[in-house]
């Protein structure tokens, strides 16, 4: 993903410190129990710090006073992290595509609450029309968006990954388009995809009591850097503080054990989807 300025920032505030106390980045990885790549990348900004970790560098780099309090302030502010599509898209929609294309490939599991389809489990044709509606900035690329989010759901086939899916019944009901047909292959891919060993897809019915609020969210556990990602109508919202995610996993945690799997979810899906009466 991206560097934020927000990361960037903080980044350079990092480096300065460990400039500051002399040490190198092979020294500092030593007293933080990391490697020098770590060190390296976290002050070029290529990965997130989180709080606590910016908060252990600053320590061990004894900052003063007044610099640790500006080094702990920018970690708080890229630990919560706003970016609008226009700048996300910048680079187009097919370019965001690529970026988190980028991001799924560095997480071992991936935990997904939406109110539609989430865009790994998409046929062409639904995200064709997911990306149409969402296309809020104006981007011209639709057709290469469209096949670079095809080409992101390779890594769907990686059995070194997890995916665990939690649907709100109304995300099945939701047409995108007045297409009976396209609402039939969403389904049957849906049904095919949750037959593979490292994908779950529960679904969360009208008739059951809700145990927590189900926003749309998603939740990248990356080694050492979990990442939350919330996007809304004209921006996204990056979240990476152990506290809030702890409360994202929490939260999945409980819309998932309320949910149903296996044939009653796929008997649901397929009623919802196919019954001509979803909205």
């Amino acid at each position: 993903m991206a560097t934020s300025p927000a990361q960037r920032r903080l980044a350079a505030a990092l480096k300065h410190l460990r400039t500051r106390s002399g040490m190198s980045a092979d020294e500092l990885g030593q007293a933080l129990g990391w490697s020098q790549t770590r060190v390296s990348r976290t002050e070029n900004g290529t990965r997130r710090a989180s709080v606590g970790e910016a908060t252990a560098w600053i320590e061990a780099t004894r900052a003063p006073a007044d610099l640790a309090a500006e080094a702990a302030g920018l970690a708080e502010d890229a630990a919560r992290d706003v970016r609008s599509w226009w700048n996300v898209h910048a680079g187009g929609m097919a370019g965001r595509q690529h970026e988190m294309a980028a991001l799924e490939a560095s997480a071992v599991l991936i935990r997904n609450c939406q109110l539609v389809i989430p865009s790994l489990l998409q046929t062409a044709d639904y995200a064709r029309r997911a990306l149409a509606v969402a296309n809020v900035s104006g981007q011209r690329d639709l057709a290469a968006a469209v096949a670079a989010r095809l080409r992101r759901q390779d890594v769907l086939y990686d059995p070194a990954k997890r995916f665990e899916y939690v649907l709100p019944e109304s995300a099945l009901h939701l047409r995108l388009a007045d297409d009976p047909a396209l609402m039939q292959a969403q389904a049957d891919r849906l049904l095919s995809l949750d037959t593979l060993p490292n994908i779950s897809i529960s679904v969360l019915p009208f008739s059951a009591p809700v145990p927590a609020l189900p926003i749309a969210f998603v939740l990248y556990e990356i080694p050492g850097q979990a990442l939350v990602v919330i996007e809304n109508l004209t921006d996204e919202l990056l979240i990476g503080d152990e506290r809030d995610v702890a409360v994202y996993r929490e939260t999945f945690a409980r819309l998932r054990s309320a949910a149903i799997t296996g044939p009653d979810a796929h008997g649901l899906i397929r009623r919802a989807m196919t019954s001509g009466d979803a909205v």
